[in-house]
């Protein structure tokens, strides 16, 4: 197993609505985290490059030349590349940032930052930027494109247990709203219940309202190094042993299935392949829930559940008890915890931080640094999957403590 990078520091804000904070704020915020984070210290000036991720700042938050934006709140002057790429936009920053540092660099500060609510009231129209123009002009959503996924699912596999697979799909945000009931960062720290959810308002049949993530304002970031430098700069580096990237056609439409995600299961195949790891080794996923169904999905194209069983294993979670994180078993008995700290839907959804929070997330944990959202067991490998769009960009990344 051959790394690509350590990750030595993390930082982000808590998400949520952040009013009283500018785009500038938030991003000095999670950046004063990260580089306090490292234990041996590092200046800005040891900067070599900086990769960050935004969805939309230019029609969001008005702004323009974001990469002098951050020159001027970091107080860098290194080589800044904004990355595209949607609500994957974070984690394209980090594909980008691991090849940085295999060609070469040895400090690479990578970041992610979206402020939404500066544009509520057309976030649903920003929000199809991430879709093809086709379905927007024929009046879908994003929630609607998800919808028709869902609802097709149910279709080809809720078989005569519709009723219970609709359900499924329902008891992902409730167990994804309790893994964030001790996450301190966390926009909704509450639990939420099956029948809530359920209740909820309907936004576009069969998904309801508490099956969507939210307008949410935040930043995240890290810092990679050589893997064979991460001592100089910390005791307990994490090591990323694979970072990529896979890009399938934007429309819905075009794609081989309308029940999954193509370019997930392509894109996990590839990162598990270069881990040298199967999926049942992993221990923990941080996975792209913008809407529910997106997790169900995953246990599939993943291969941790068979096509068409993954609203089973879901099923198959029932009560809370006292257990603070709930896991999946699938078939051959293997067990993943998924969303530790609430997923995208209870976390929060700053488009264009997602994905570097994700990584930060998988940082924590192998640290035992997550306080009292920690998972108990032995943790070591972690993956996170974040998509843009329907699954037009899939990027994944592999984590671990121990590279024995």
């Amino acid at each position: 197993m051959r790394p690509l990078a350590a990750v030595v520091g993390y930082g982000r804000t808590a998400f949520g609505e952040s009013w009283d904070k500018n785009f500038e704020e938030l991003l000095m915020e999670a950046g004063i985290r990260t580089f306090r984070s490292v234990d041996e210290g590092l200046s800005r000036a040891q900067v070599e490059a900086c990769y960050f991720g935004g969805s939309l700042p230019q029609a969001i938050s008005k702004t323009g030349l974001v990469e002098a934006y951050m020159s001027r709140e970091l107080g860098l002057m290194s080589p800044i590349t904004m990355v595209g790429g949607g609500s994957a936009s974070g984690s394209s920053a980090l594909h980008e940032a691991c090849g940085q540092i295999r060609g070469g660099s040895e400090i690479v500060l990578v970041g992610g930052i979206e402020k939404m609510s500066d544009r509520v009231k057309k976030i649903q129209d920003d929000l199809m930027f991430d879709a093809d123009r086709s379905e927007f002009y024929s009046g879908f959503t994003s929630a609607g494109l998800v919808a028709a996924m869902m609802a097709r699912y149910i279709y080809e596999f809720g078989g005569g247990d519709r009723v219970l697979c609709r359900e499924a799909f329902a008891r992902v945000a409730s167990k994804n709203h309790h893994h964030a009931v001790h996450n301190e960062f966390a926009q909704f720290r509450r639990d939420l219940s099956v029948e809530a959810v359920l209740r909820s308002s309907l936004v576009a049949d069969p998904l309801r309202g508490l099956e969507c993530s939210p307008i949410s304002d935040g930043a995240a970031s890290l810092i990679l190094v050589p893997p064979e430098r991460a001592g100089e700069f910390t005791d307990t580096p994490i090591y990323i042993v694979a970072s990529e990237k896979v890009t399938d056609s934007i429309d819905l439409g075009c794609r081989e299935s309308m029940t999954g995600v193509p370019a997930t299961e392509l894109c996990v195949r590839k990162a598990l392949e270069r881990a040298g790891l199967s999926i049942g080794e992993v221990d923990i996923g941080e996975v792209h829930d913008s809407y529910s169904p997106h997790e169900v999905f995953f246990l599939e194209d993943s291969g941790f559940a068979e096509r068409g069983r993954g609203w089973e294993v879901v099923s198959d979670v029932d009560g809370f008890g006292s257990e603070k994180h709930l896991a999946y078993e699938n078939a051959a008995g293997e067990r993943l915890t998924v969303n530790v700290g609430g997923g995208l839907k209870a976390d929060g959804n700053p488009l264009g931080a997602t994905g570097v929070r994700q990584v930060c997330e998988v940082v924590s944990q192998r640290r035992g640094a997550a306080g009292d959202n920690q998972v108990g067991g032995d943790v070591n490998v972690g993956l996170a999957h974040n998509l843009g769009g329907t699954g037009g960009i899939c990027n994944v990344q592999i984590l671990v403590r121990d590279l024995g």
